[in-house]
């Protein structure tokens, strides 16, 4: 069968899709990957094929410029204010609330303008529409912050489902809608919400019906843990996070065991990317924090993150380290709580401390990844690591859990009973034939 995926412009939402892809190529059906030009070279870079959606001037700098254009933009931000006191919600729903419109409801809003025309979106929607009338895809597995995919799979006929990257917040945010407005929320224009706001126009430009299953798929492949996973109505099909941070050789020094406990460090990629320049008191924090301790520190910061700062004779500290052979020799990481940093150290066994900026109930969390406090509790919970809080604790509190996590050995068993619960889920090679009998399902016959 031919399978399209659509990716997000972005390195932290590609390469968790090459697991399932290159498992799909190996058992014989044919991938694309459409993105943005950078995203298609970096798909052949890895060994998928890409197709190229926009001119070689679109990029996340002139998408973001598009959002700032709207229009309505004033208007939808007052409707979100709106709604969120209509929904009345608690503490921990609240942050919920708030992770939602932060990050996929912003991201998702940079391809479909908030009440946007048929002519108000980046013509690369029409280029995907296109290429999917062209190739005819049988099944279209599709970011969840580009909603409008779906709209090219019913379109040809494609059976279509997303591929989730972390907790669903789009689903789970219209589920309270749902339950706070009642039944009858859903009138002839279909369901109420921000998401159906963002795809409405161009859906009515192509005829398309915006429901449910053209916001949410017909069902979404999720790579969560089970228990980190929001409730939703929405039909899943479990997945294992295979990490993968793409092509890498082994540099010398890794070959060799570390002749004390070693700590990996990283504020992820996705930072440097749309958050130039920020967090630097994290990076400030964190040098500090390991300043002296008798440990190996390898830290993934760039020239910019570490201008102007004396690194410790302890750290190493280079733009890049490929996690997938650094984690096995590491007693723990500290990260951002990011979905692929935390699924990489689960995948290894390995202890966390994920950093969060945090003040307490009632104060917006503005400074971290999305679901990174969700993350955070959860490891936690789990006995597999603990929170280093940039509001809360101190450089001699934080350095002081760091030692019981690289120390404590239940930690380490923690972490291993994480890994254990992933074993358990199916691979994306286990999921290959459900994921063809489900497109044999939903696809329409030409």
């Amino acid at each position: 069968m031919r399978v399209l995926f659509t990716v997000w412009p972005a390195q932290a939402h590609l390469l968790p899709t090459y697991s399932l892809a290159a498992a799909l190529q190996a058992a014989g059906h044919d991938v694309r990957v459409a993105g943005l030009r950078t995203t298609a070279e970096s798909a052949r870079a890895i060994g998928l094929t890409g197709v190229s959606l926009g001119g070689p001037e679109l990029s996340v700098g002139s998408l973001e410029e598009i959002r700032a254009r709207e229009t309505s933009a004033e208007r939808f931000e007052g409707e979100l204010d709106h709604l969120e006191k209509e929904l009345a919600l608690d503490e921990a729903d609240g942050r919920h609330w708030q992770t939602f419109r932060q990050f996929p409801l912003s991201a998702a809003r940079m391809f479909h303008p908030a009440h946007g025309g048929p002519h108000d979106h980046p013509a690369l929607l029409d280029e995907l529409i296109d290429f999917a009338d062209r190739w005819q895809p049988d099944l279209v597995l599709w970011d969840p912050i580009w909603p409008s995919s779906a709209i090219a799979a019913r379109l040809t006929g494609a059976a279509h489902a997303r591929l989730l990257w972390g907790q669903d917040y789009h689903a789970w945010a219209q589920d309270r809608i749902d339950a706070r407005t009642g039944p009858g929320a859903h009138g002839p224009h279909g369901p109420r919400g921000p998401l159906a706001d963002l795809v409405r126009g161009l859906a009515d430009h192509h005829g398309v019906q915006v429901d449910e299953e053209l916001l949410f798929g017909q069902w979404s492949v999720d790579p969560m843990p089970a228990a980190m996973r929001l409730s939703t109505r929405t039909r899943t099909v479990p997945m294992r996070w295979i990490p993968y941070t793409g092509p890498a050789s082994l540099p010398t020094w890794m070959r060799e065991s570390p002749t004390r406990p070693r700590v990996a460090v990283t504020l992820g990629s996705s930072v440097r990317t749309f958050a130039p320049g920020s967090w630097t008191r994290w990076v400030d924090n964190l040098l500090e924090t390991v300043d002296g301790l008798d440990i190996d520190v390898v830290a993934t910061f760039d020239d910019e993150q570490l201008a102007g700062r004396k690194v410790p004779d302890n750290v190493r500290a280079l733009a890049y380290v490929p996690l997938a052979p650094l984690l096995p020799t590491c007693s723990a990481l500290i990260h951002h709580g990011g979905s692929g940093t935390h699924g990489a150290a689960v995948a290894h066994g390995v202890p966390q401390l994920i950093t969060l900026a945090d003040r307490g109930p009632g104060t917006p969390v503005t400074d971290n990844t999305m679901g990174a406090w969700s993350f955070a509790r959860h490891i936690e919970e789990r006995g597999a690591g603990l929170i280093l809080n940039q509001d809360l604790h101190s450089v001699s509190e934080m350095r002081e859990r760091l030692d019981r996590v690289v120390h404590d050995p239940s930690f380490r068993e923690g972490a291993r009973a994480l890994r254990r619960d992933a074993l358990a889920v199916p691979s994306p090679m286990d999921l290959v034939p459900t994921l063809e009998e489900l497109t044999a399902r939903h696809r329409v016959p030409a």
